[in-house]
């Protein structure tokens, strides 16, 4: 039996959940079966009454064995309808993935239900009860101290608590005892609704199951002002910008690429293939509320698609529902609250547009990689590249060569206002003319940028349609790397200066690092910092960017040592002030002259334990949890890895302090075998019994492989009477002969008896000092072990005499 799941309970917006494609082999065109054409009857209708278009539910729990065959019948079905247009190929996918769903059964006419606005019936009823076992109990206590005067009320007690032949006070404990049974059971039923309820969310979920963690979600509870905020993101969006043509910059870069030439792009059906997989499958779609997962199962529209897409790139048009997309605005800073400029633009488009854009994308990726162009300083959005890890372990060998040589260095930290939002449209096509971006690509971006548009919404609120002249979307696979290629000139103006910092003298001088809008500068001297820094502003105006100031910093270093700085003055009057004393976040990790390493620890452990705590206290069934703590909170120390000196033992202990908290919390046995929690999964056949005897052999194997190195000891130590010194010494080389004979025989080694024998008021054997060479510690002194003998004995004589 399938599941039916609401389609409120299906919004996703940045769900992982992926799965291979389901193997539907496409039959030629032909003579359709009966249940083919009743189902492609039903598909012409659906499309040809072009209804309003409601999110469908996603299909997780559908076994794929009920979910294959649908999907072989709908693209043998397809495969026969004549198609000519993009927005026909739209409305039939998604009536195709309605009416898959309807023969599913989610999509059956919900009944109409009253909302239930107070209590469940099980825990009225067991309220009630409660309220009548407390209003006996109080009777039975006015009873006994003979307060109740009701005569019905007494029989009805004697009658139900059967006070004829039980006692008073037996009935109220009875009644004491079934109010708190009754009240465990409220909590034990409520527990097991909230397991449910988590564990469902975590498979289905698991953003906004950890965002139910953290107590905060998407939404806010107090929404920006509708008319400051629209009219906020339209002066934003809406004025349009342009670059200065006549900067002197422009020329070299003009010519530096091009000898490149990108060639003319033809989108096929095993391009659409091949990207389809990548796309997600419930991710939430735009307007089209169209799932990726339709996309990639309906494998019958693939080549019209393909021929599709390619009118679109010859004629360089697009349709304009194509380009819509709905924004959704995610809060930053609590701190700063419901100002407009406090929001983040999310926006979902359209399926196929992120489709077509994706293959876009990889396309001139490729390019880029093959000719060579992307800069070794960008590595946002960069292939077999770490990202942020790799720009942070360069400025973290930087910051220590400059330690360790004790050399000159300043530093600057860039950050632009809205970075991605003020980016102007010709810029964008100026870069790529300049790199040799191929004709039809280029046209077909100029004019998607025309037509792109946007919906605003906070929640579920929408705040009016805005046009977008300015800036890029923050949803698909292309913006991106419109973004980076729009960036690239900054990078070649700032190599061609020739200054930035050398790890030796005949190192390569790196002047910058960047990943995406974060910018890092770095010099030799403070007229080289102020230099580079000049240059990144003349850019920035030039292509009608400005910095945020607030967010921007500066620090230097002499000998290796931080010193003051009165920051870098800009012409304009402002100033980048100097960052000190307080750290700097770059890239998620403090840091100044160096990284803090230390408050990184403290910052990064606390968190951990903080998340392994809320998720320990959730009532996530065993496997859930520890995916959750392998997903959650494994990360936050991994993205630490290599950048913060972690030492083994600190490592050790995140571990311990994770079984300790999973012991505490009942996730883990005390005494349960620690190793099973860093096993990979059992296989079927390994059965526990199995697992338990490996486990043991290969404790047993280690012991055995251990070998013994230097000497083996047997040492005692004694404190005799003065007169019993040597017969002491004696008694224990007799005592010990047979261990010694014993152990030469099981480990193959010279085993010596090393005794050291001291009496009461410090006298010692004659042979005390050969011992102690025996064992390699005769850097003691005798007169420091009489010592501590002497005042063991005086310890002792005075405690006795005090008691005495």
């Amino acid at each position: 039996m399938v599941e039916q799941i609401e389609p409120e309970e299906s919004v996703e917006l940045l769900q992982e959940f992926d799965e291979p494609a389901l193997e539907t082999p496409v039959e030629p065109p032909g003579t359709l079966t009966a249940r083919q054409q009743e189902l492609k009857d039903k598909i012409m209708a659906h499309a040809a009454a072009n209804a309003i278009r409601k999110r469908l539910p996603t299909l997780k729990t559908v076994p794929k064995r009920h979910l294959a065959p649908l999907m072989k019948d709908v693209n043998t079905i397809l495969s026969t309808v004549r198609i000519t247009s993009i927005e026909q190929t739209n409305q039939y996918a998604y009536s195709a993935a309605v009416i898959v769903t309807e023969e599913l059964g989610l999509l059956q006419p919900r009944q109409t239900q009253r909302k239930s606005t107070g209590k469940p019936k099980w825990k009225v009823r067991l309220e009630v009860k409660i309220k009548k076992l407390r209003s006996d109990a109080s009777n039975l206590k006015n009873m006994k101290e003979k307060k109740l005067k009701n005569d019905k009320i007494k029989q009805y007690l004697i009658r139900k608590y059967w006070l004829n032949t039980r006692k008073i006070e037996e009935a109220l404990e009875i009644v004491k005892e079934q109010i708190t049974a009754t009240a465990r059971k409220i909590e034990r039923y409520e527990a097991r609704i909230i397991q449910y309820r988590q564990n469902q969310l975590f498979q289905s979920d698991q953003r906004r199951f950890y965002q139910s963690l953290n107590q905060t979600t998407d939404t806010v509870t107090i929404k920006p002002e509708k008319t400051a905020t629209t009219k906020f993101w339209k002066e934003l969006w809406e004025n349009n910008k342009n670059y200065n043509k006549n900067a002197g910059w422009i020329k070299d870069f003009e010519g530096k690429f091009s000898q490149n030439k990108m060639e003319q792009m033809e989108i096929t059906t095993e391009m659409i293939s091949k990207r389809v997989q990548k796309v997600k499958n419930w991710t939430s779609p735009g307007s089209d509320q169209l799932y990726g997962f339709w996309l990639k199962h309906l494998i019958s529209l693939h080549r019209k698609m393909a021929q599709q897409f390619n009118e679109m790139l010859q004629k360089g048009s697009i349709s304009e529902w194509l380009t819509t997309g709905r924004t959704y605005l995610i809060q930053k800073d609590p701190a700063k609250r419901a100002a407009p400029g406090n929001y983040r633009p999310i926006t979902c488009l359209p399926t196929m547009f992120k489709l077509l854009t994706g293959i876009i994308a990889d396309k001139v990726q490729d390019y880029l990689e093959e000719k060579n162009i992307l800069p070794d300083e960008q590595k946002g959005n960069k292939r077999k590249s770490r990202g942020t890890k790799d720009q942070l372990l360069i400025d973290k060998m930087i910051l220590e060569n400059c330690k360790s040589r004790k050399a000159n260095l300043h530093m600057t930290w860039i950050d632009y206002k809205k970075a991605f939002d003020s980016l102007p449209h010709s810029w964008i096509i100026k870069c790529l003319d300049a790199i040799e971006i191929c004709k039809n690509v280029g046209t077909f971006i100029e004019n998607m940028m025309e037509h792109w548009k946007t919906e605003l919404f906070v929640g579920n609120e929408s705040y009016g349609l805005v046009n977008i002249r300015r800036g890029i979307f923050q949803g698909d696979s292309l913006s991106p790397l419109l973004f980076i290629i729009a960036m690239i000139p900054l990078s070649t103006i700032l190599q061609k200066t020739n200054f930035g910092y050398q790890t030796s003298k005949k190192s390569h001088k790196i002047s910058h690092l960047m990943y995406m809008d974060d910018l890092k500068l770095y010099g030799k001297t403070e007229t080289e910092i102020q230099s580079l820094t000049n240059t990144v502003r003349i850019f920035s105006t030039d292509i009608s960017k400005e910095f945020g100031l607030d967010k921007c910093s500066t620090v230097a270093l002499k000998k290796g040592k931080i010193i003051e700085s009165e920051g870098i003055n800009m012409p304009n009057g402002q100033t980048i002030k100097c960052h000190q004393p307080a750290a700097y976040k770059y890239l998620g990790i403090l840091q100044l002259d160096n990284i803090k390493h230390e408050h990184v620890k403290t910052v990064v452990s606390k968190e951990y334990t903080q998340k392994v705590r809320k998720i320990l206290k959730s009532k996530l069934n065993g496997g859930n949890t520890i995916k959750a703590i392998n997903t959650w909170d494994i990360p936050v120390r991994r993205y630490t890895a290599g950048i913060i000196n972690w030492t083994q033992a600190e490592l050790d202990n995140f571990d311990r302090k994770t079984r300790k908290l999973m012991t505490i919390h009942h996730s883990l046995h005390l005494r349960s075998d620690d190793d099973r929690l860093y096993q990979k999964l059992l296989k079927a056949q390994h059965t526990k019994n199995q697992y338990k005897k490996t486990a043991l052999q290969t404790k047993a194997n280690s012991w055995h492989n251990k070998t013994l190195h230097g000497k083996v000891w047997i040492i005692d130590v004694a404190i005799s009477g003065d007169s019993r010194i040597d017969e002491k010494q004696q008694e224990k080389l007799s005592r010990y002969q047979d261990l010694k004979i014993e152990l030469q025989r099981l480990w193959q080694k010279l085993v010596q008896v090393v005794l050291v024998v001291i009496s009461t008021l410090g006298a010692v054997p004659k042979d005390l000092s050969r011992h102690l060479e025996t064992i390699d510690i005769d850097k003691i002194m005798i007169c420091q072990l009489q010592k501590a003998t002497l005042l063991g004995s005086a310890r002792i004589i005075r405690k006795y005499i005090t008691q005495s």
